[in-house]
């Protein structure tokens, strides 16, 4: 019963942010290499290393999450059906179109990053 409200509080809050960053204007994304490179003053070389090392970083990070990722779209999805139990069918249809459009977000952004999600 805990992981069951575990993920709907999680589901609640991914929704909760995603809808608010469909509404909000556009701010501009921060960048943190930038804001290092300016922070620590680098010269061009060190600027062109700590590149390769954030580049190196985002490699490993997409390895990390591609053999993650199955496992945690199974957890998301069983939460939604366990969710949807208890729903109405007013609710379900309204529900399922809010992971649509969850869906269609998160695929704007994946796409406006380059790459996949």
């Amino acid at each position: 019963m805990l992981f069951i409200l575990g993920a709907f509080l999680a589901g609640g809050a991914v929704g909760f942010a995603a809808e608010r960053a469909v509404s909000k204007p556009a701010i501009p994304a921060y960048d943190a290499q930038q804001e290092l490179a300016r922070e620590l003053a680098l010269n061009d070389a060190q600027r062109r290393h700590v590149d390769s090392v954030w580049a190196w970083r985002r490699a490993r990070s997409r390895e990390i999450m591609a053999t993650v990722r199955p496992a945690l779209d199974s957890v998301r999805d069983s939460a939604r059906v366990l969710m949807m139990n208890s729903f109405d069918s007013t609710q379900t249809a309204a529900f399922r179109r809010l992971i649509e459009r969850n869906q269609r977000y998160a695929d704007s952004v994946a796409r406006a990053r380059g790459g996949k999600r």
